[in-house]
């Protein structure tokens, strides 16, 4: 029996002897007015940059402006990895994308190029049965759990539904829809969204009908909704109001003016989604004890899509952070990381602690009282209380080639310090991102005693955590 197993079993055995007269806890509702409800929302791709609230003065994101000053705003949020399979498996088990294997976006295992120096090593191409997801153990307090949108962690017997999830809307092997415009996928393929819409239907508004849906039934509680919205990941499509109001803002269409209207319009979608979301939870009387946290899975798109995907590409350019999805620099990593919980969090809040995905899981666990946390992250109640986190080191490890030309590579931060090691030419870079988030002036060479200590940590942990490494490719020709 393995560890998941086992964890599920005492799970039942909770619900088992919470059990009387034939009803279950679910329905007993014995800690409905102190336990929070918990809504975590992920954009795709969306980069740091991408909101007012973070700098941008193009994009108009006053919902979600809003909701950062109704509670905190994470200046260094970051995702676990630049790209989003593993993101998104850290987000739901809590555990480093190296814990579970999955360190690149799941479309199969390539063997290299002839252009390629390196062979990359194999990952998962779905996350793990074994692995304990947030809706598994917050079953133990009595949570019902959706999960809405993007998934990309496997198909088949690895969907949501059987992850922990009572509920899948749109959650399979996809990354990406064929069309932002219904029907969105393939007809047939997602009926759960699709006989519901019509033509001219636009998917992220789709999305937060069904979420909307899900917290009116549920609101008597606790509830646990993960909404993952597919945008504004390629194919850039705005609606078409959306698009012609930041034409005019803009004054013309001219793409290389990053981020361009295409992308806007579908940042602003995603908002305008969010303050849908924000007004149903008032009009219910939820929102004074409901965590919501907003964020995404990796930067903003910096490069152009591949040719099928091109259109409109580079949609944006992550601000004055160094490149972007795909890469270990802050335009990679560096997300727009926003909490709000009413009855916790006190508003008006901004936190340069650096935080990362894996710790909401850990911050789920404690916020209702349920058992399980990991080694791979923190609680953020410490924050939330208004007290300072411990500081330790973050890992980030990509040995793999991006689809945006990124090269493998590991970066780690501690404090103030960034180093990065990229396998190809093992060559490290060296950052102090507190002074220089822009990441322009490598110190590697002018404070190697700094370049000796965070390398020493990083390799520390990468073999603590048994992480996999590119090889020689013995087929390389020369190239790239």
């Amino acid at each position: 029996m393995n560890l998941k197993s086992i964890f599920l079993l005492a799970i039942y055995c909770l619900i088992t002897i919470g059990c009387k007269n034939g009803k279950n806890l679910t329905n007993q509702n014995l800690e409905k007015h102190t336990q929070p409800n918990i809504i975590l929302i992920v954009a795709d791709d969306m980069g740091w940059f991408d909101l007012g609230c973070y700098g941008n003065q193009f994009i108009e994101s006053p919902n979600l402006d809003q909701m950062a000053k109704e509670g905190i705003r994470f200046t260094d949020g970051y995702a676990a990895a630049p790209l989003c399979s593993p993101s998104r498996a850290s987000l739901v088990t809590g555990l480093h994308p190296i814990a579970v294997n999955i360190t690149e976006h799941i479309h199969g295992n390539q063997p290299a190029g002839p252009n390629q120096k390196l062979q990359t090593p194999p990952v998962n191409q779905q996350l793990n049965l074994e692995f304990v997801t947030i809706p598994e153990v917050l079953k133990t307090k009595n949570y019902i759990s959706a999960h809405i949108g993007k998934w990309h962690l496997g198909g088949g017997k690895f969907t949501p539904e059987h992850q922990g999830y009572d509920l899948n809307i749109a959650g399979a092997w996809n990354g990406l829809p064929n069309s932002f415009f219904y029907p969105f996928f393939p007809m047939g393929e997602k009926p759960e969204i699709q006989n519901d819409a019509k033509e001219g239907d636009y998917l992220t508004d789709v999305l937060t009908n069904k979420a909307i849906e899900f917290i009116t039934k549920q609101q008597n509680g606790p509830f646990f909704l993960s909404l993952n919205f597919y945008s504004p990941h390629v194919p850039i499509e705005g609606k078409d109001v959306l698009v012609e109001k930041y034409r005019k803002k803009r004054g013309n269409d001219d793409e290389t003016i990053m981020p361009n209207i295409h992308y806007a319009a579908m940042v602003e979608s995603i908002d305008q989604n969010v303050g849908r979301i924000i007004k149903t939870l008032k009009a219910l009387g939820l929102e004074e004890n409901t965590l919501v946290v907003f964020t995404s899975d990796n930067g903003g798109l910096s490069v152009q899509e591949v040719p099928a995907f091109a259109k409109h590409t580079p949609p944006t350019d992550n601000g004055v952070l160094r490149d972007g999805k795909g890469y270990l620099y802050e335009g990679g990593i560096r997300e727009p990381f926003i909490v709000k919980w009413p009855r916790k969090i006190k508003p008006n809040q901004v936190n340069e602690t650096p935080v990362i995905a894996q710790d909401l899981f850990n911050t789920f666990v404690d916020v209702t009282g349920a058992q399980g946390k990991t080694n791979d992250g923190l609680s953020l109640m410490p924050v939330f209380n208004g007290k300072a986190l411990a500081q330790r080191g973050l890992l980030w490890h990509l040995p793999h080639y991006s689809p945006q030309h990124g090269k493998p590579a590991s970066a780690f931060r501690e404090g103030d310090w960034k180093i990065l090691h990229f396998y190809e030419t093992d060559s490290y870079e060296l950052y102090n991102v507190r002074n220089d988030m822009a990441e322009t002036f490598n110190l590697a060479e002018t404070n190697l005693e700094k370049l000796q200590e965070m390398k020493l940590k990083m390799n520390n942990m990468l073999h603590k955590m048994n992480a996999k490494f590119p090889e020689p490719n013995p087929n390389y020709v020369g190239g790239k």
